[in-house]
């Protein structure tokens, strides 16, 4: 997966909130893997209380999915 390449402006604007720099590249699984835990750890770093999490899963939810799904 190549991340400038494979994702829409708006999701490597995501990436970069979440703090993950996209290069013109060939990610290796691992790294997707690595992308992803951080994706989910993002998330779920949020507060539970005011429904931050429920926001953050809303906003990268969709994100989060096309790295699982190129894990593999």
């Amino acid at each position: 997966m190549n991340l400038k390449l494979d994702l829409t402006e708006k999701n490597q604007q995501l990436l970069h909130e979440i703090g993950i720099e996209s290069e013109n590249r060939e990610y290796s699984k691992e790294e997707i893997k690595t992308f992803s835990n951080s994706i989910g750890d993002f998330i779920f770093s949020k507060s539970s209380k005011n429904g931050d999490i429920a926001k953050a899963t809303a906003r990268y939810g969709d994100l989060l999915n096309i790295f699982v799904s190129n894990e593999k």
